[in-house]
């Protein structure tokens, strides 16, 4: 059950204490009478009636009804929460997505530059993400912004644009993916939402997630944090065999 900033400051000192010992104390609350209630708050039991129609309730039997259907509710979507990493685990194990990663990490790998676009949610998340390719030896540029820019490359160059993707931004990252095919670059889209027609316009499509994960009303940045690191890792095992059959091939020569 949920209080409003209306009620809670429509109550006064004595109908704090009741309302603070029931935030407080939600599961004894549904198995206490209105004197039991009243005793632990040093209030009458006129003060917890006077509490409860303060806060849209009829009476205290009202209030313990909504508290235990709140209860419930909350338990519904825990649930449903830990569902969603379920599915997002089995989800990454799936050949599709090993394909998608492993045809993203092929482009990257021949490409002769590499960008991070990030606008809106992933904005931070661009220049972070670039940074970290760069650090594993795959030089990459982070654009947090679509008036920023992207370093003009030469003509006839491979270029792969990695775009993190969300419904809310969808028209601006039409709009640079249209910039970006006129320039023929490789353009890879990542995220958790289905994209439709847009798929016609990227060369790769990574799914992050079957659908958003939540956590209550909060959507989750992990699926496409995990991806991003997961092309990381390919490419940094597979640029780690290079270096390794390489170290093997000068042993022999020598």
């Amino acid at each position: 059950m949920a209080f409003t900033y209306a009620q809670i400051s429509s109550l006064n000192e004595t109908e704090a204490h009741v309302y603070d010992y029931i935030t407080k104390n939600k599961d004894r609350v549904l198995e206490e009478s209105i004197r039991e209630l009243a005793n632990h708050t040093n209030v009458s039991t006129a003060t917890v009636i006077r509490f409860c129609k303060k806060v849209g309730c009829s009476g205290f039997t009202e209030l313990k009804y909504k508290l235990k259907e709140s209860f419930e509710i909350e338990a519904k979507d825990e649930k449903l929460d830990q569902s969603s990493f379920v599915n997002l685990i089995e989800h990454v194990y799936t050949h599709n997505y090993s394909g998608s990663i492993q045809k993203t990490v092929d482009l990257i790998k021949n490409a002769d530059s590499f960008y991070i676009l990030g606008l809106g949610p992933f904005s931070g998340f661009a220049k972070t993400m670039a940074y970290l390719f760069s650090e594993i030896g795959y030089y990459c540029y982070g654009i947090q912004d679509k008036y920023y820019l992207m370093p003009e490359v030469e003509e006839g160059h491979n270029t792969v644009v990695l775009i993190g993707y969300a419904s809310a931004i969808k028209d601006a990252v039409v709009e640079e993916i249209e910039k970006y095919k006129s320039r023929n670059y490789k353009i890879v889209m990542i995220t958790s939402e289905p994209i439709g027609g847009l798929e016609c316009l990227c060369d790769n499509v990574i799914y992050a997630s079957e659908g958003l994960v939540k956590m209550g009303n909060i959507v989750s940045g992990i699926p496409v944090l995990y991806t991003f690191e997961r092309i990381m890792k390919e490419l940094f095992e597979q640029l780690l065999s290079i270096k390794q059959l390489l170290f093997c091939w000068v042993l022999i020569e020598v």
